[in-house]
């Protein structure tokens, strides 16, 4: 049991803990289903199975230990399990990348088929590619039928949103992106100002996709920078000097 676990962990990027605890958690629901009752299963010393099933006799709580069920098949439980291992990786990597909403990605295009949103490969975590989508909605008009995002192209994308969804019954982590952002106008500024950031206070006003951005700034905001968000987002960018942002 022990090198299954390890093997498990391995497999799905999940610590040992956390295998035993999917363990535990697919073994209880899996035997609750088959006895109707509810069971709890407790992975003891030695990666020994406790099963305990609880119910009530005249009105008072009642346990009894049972024994795996002769029934149950390996190969049976451990397809049920890795389904369970699978949601719970899935479910676990979505809480570590929750927080990189509203970022700035680049990413490739992979793939670009015509009245379908695009593929893209990217980068959240440094070193770690992931595949995310980018809905033709989510892109302007002046851009969308350009040529702009053939596959090999590098663009800027705003990550809209991280959602754990079942595909074909499949578990997976869901990478939403999009090009209409008022945001991204901000982020992309951000960026080409590189370590400089830390001096320049703006926001972006109004966002009028593939016409221009109405951005507002406490400071002179260098050319070559508005230049460069203007070239990848393919719109003017107005920038606006005022006291205080408001």
């Amino acid at each position: 049991m022990q090198s299954i676990i390890l093997s498990l962990a391995s497999r799905y990027a999940l610590s040992t803990a956390e295998v035993i605890q999917e363990v535990e958690s697919a073994f209880a629901l899996f035997l609750s289903q088959l006895h109707r009752q509810e069971v709890m299963v407790f992975l003891r010393e030695e990666m020994r199975l406790v099963i305990v099933a609880y119910s009530t006799k005249d009105g008072l709580p009642v346990q009894k230990i049972l024994d795996l069920p002769a029934v149950l098949s390996r190969n049976q439980f451990m397809s049920f399990l890795e389904d369970h291992l699978a949601t719970a990786a899935v479910i676990k990597q979505v809480r570590q990348l929750k927080g990189f909403e509203r970022r700035l990605l680049w990413g490739e295009v992979i793939r670009n088929k015509a009245g379908d949103h695009l593929l893209v490969e990217t980068e959240i975590i440094p070193d770690e590619p992931i595949i995310a989508t980018c809905p033709l909605n989510r892109i302007g008009l002046h851009e969308r039928y350009a040529g702009r995002f053939q596959p090999g192209h590098r663009r800027a994308f705003h990550l809209r949103r991280i959602e754990p969804v079942l595909v074909n019954g499949t578990p997976r982590t869901k990478v939403v992106l999009d090009r209409v952002s008022k945001t991204l106008a901000e982020n992309l500024l951000r960026h080409h100002l590189g370590d400089a950031d830390h001096r320049f206070h703006f926001r972006c006003l109004k966002r009028y996709v593939g016409h221009k951005s109405i951005v507002l700034t406490t400071k002179r905001i260098p050319r070559e920078v508005i230049i460069a968000v203007d070239r990848e987002l393919r719109e003017r960018i107005e920038v606006r000097i005022v006291k205080a942002l408001p």
